[in-house]
C-alpha cells in the first residue's frame, strides 16, 4: 500500500514537472512571441525564489464513475533539491524527497519507510526534474512535447506528448495555468488516454518565506 501511494505521488510530481521542462512549439502555436522565449522568461521568474509553500486541492475524475475523488494537502519546496508533499484529506500521507533519499509515511501503518536515491533510477529522474524546475532552466530541455499557448495573461499552456515521449501511452494532454505574477502555477490539469482526468489547484501559495524545518519531515505530527 505504501509503495502504491508513493508511486501515485511521484507520478503526479513527474506529470507536474515534465511539461514545464520539456516542450517544443507546435506548427499551429502562435509564433510571436516565440514559445521557447516565453518559457525562458517564465523560467527566469521561477528561478528567483528559494522557498515555497502552497496548499493544493486535487480532483480525480474516473471515466467509468461519476463520483470524484478529492485530495487536499500541502507542498513545501526548498532549493536546491528538497520537496515535501503532505496529504491531509481523505487520509494522512507524507513524502519527502531530497538528493539522497526518499522518505514516506502514512497513518495506516504509522511507520516511516526510507528509500536511497542511489538504488532507484526512477527516483533519480524525478529529482532531476525537480532540480530543473527549481532552476527554471526550461530552455535546455525543449524536446518531448508539442506546446500550444491557449491564453496569455495569465498564461495557459497545453502540452501534448510527442511520439518519442514515454508518457504518450498514458497522458493525452497536460494543461497548465500560471498565476498572474507568473512566479508559480495556479492549476494543472492532466487528461489521460483512458478518459480519466486529474486537476490540481494551488491555493494560498507563498514564496520566499521562512519554512519551519518540521515540515520537511514525515510523521503524524507534521
Amino acid at each position: 500500500m505504501k509503495n502504491k501511494k508513493l508511486l501515485i505521488v511521484l507520478s503526479l510530481l513527474s506529470l507536474l514537472l515534465l511539461p514545464l521542462v520539456e516542450g517544443v512549439s507546435s506548427a499551429g502555436a502562435p509564433e510571436t512571441p516565440d514559445i521557447s522565449d516565453m518559457l525562458s522568461r517564465l523560467g527566469e521568474k521561477v528561478s528567483q525564489f528559494k522557498t515555497l509553500k502552497t496548499d493544493f486541492v486535487q480532483e480525480k475524475k474516473l471515466a467509468i464513475f461519476k463520483k470524484k475523488v478529492i485530495m487536499k494537502g500541502r507542498i513545501y519546496l526548498k532549493k536546491p533539491n528538497t520537496i515535501a508533499w503532505h496529504v491531509d484529506i481523505p487520509v494522512k500521507y507524507s513524502v519527502l524527497i531530497t538528493d539522497k533519499v526518499i522518505r514516506q509515511w502514512d497513518e495506516d501503518t504509522d511507520q516511516v519507510q526510507e528509500i536511497p536515491i542511489s538504488k532507484n533510477p526512477v527516483f533519480k529522474i524525478v529529482l532531476t526534474q525537480l532540480t530543473t524546475w527549481f532552476s527554471g532552466n526550461y530552455g535546455s530541455l525543449l524536446d518531448d512535447y508539442t506546446v500550444k499557448v491557449l491564453q496569455q495573461r495569465p498564461y495557459i499552456f497545453e502540452f501534448i506528448p510527442n511520439e518519442k515521449n514515454f508518457s504518450r501511452k498514458i497522458v493525452k494532454s497536460v494543461t497548465i495555468t500560471f498565476r498572474e505574477d507568473e512566479k508559480y502555477l495556479q492549476q494543472i490539469k492532466i487528461l489521460e488516454m483512458s478518459g480519466d482526468s486529474t486537476t490540481i489547484n494551488f491555493e494560498h501559495t507563498v514564496i520566499d518565506v521562512p519554512i519551519d524545518e518540521r515540515f520537511f519531515k514525515v510523521g503524524h505530527r507534521v
